[in-house]
């Protein structure tokens, strides 16, 4: 389900992952075939769906390291295509969806502040800062 939720995250802050959340999705259903959350899932809409891995996510226990990798992982592929401008305001936007247990821990905490340095100017430690949490777990 970590898959799946950063998938849902990203795609809630505007990015394009639908295929990879759908195929996602579909994985995880072709092997649990039993599982009725995700034929709940299967049945709705891109938005409804991604609210919904949202929402579940908020209840779930779940591997936040691996959550981590996944996540961080898939921010330096869209970090590489986007203005740091516009990277800096979605991470903020991010971070305040994080379940309550991972958010004030690294390096997820860095999405909450690392574009405060943007503020006087400074896109340099912006940058090395959003680079740090994103090559956390390598």
């Amino acid at each position: 389900m970590e898959k799946l939720f950063v998938y849902a995250l990203l795609y809630s802050e505007g990015f394009d992952v639908w295929a990879s959340y759908a195929d996602t999705l579909d994985m995880l259903f072709i092997e649990n075939l039993e599982n009725e959350e995700y034929l709940s899932l299967e049945m709705m809409r891109p938005k409804e769906a991604v609210l919904h891995s949202i929402s579940v996510m908020y209840g779930s226990e779940f591997d936040s390291e691996y959550f981590g990798k996944i996540l961080m992982k898939s921010l330096q592929q869209i970090y590489e295509n986007i203005s740091i401008e516009v990277f800096a305001k979605k991470m903020y936007s991010l971070w305040k969806k994080l379940p309550q247990h991972i958010c004030k821990e690294e390096p997820f905490f860095t999405l909450s502040y690392a574009d405060d340095c943007l503020s006087y100017g400074d896109e340099y430690q912006c940058r090395q800062l959003y680079e740090k949490a994103m090559y956390y777990y390598d």
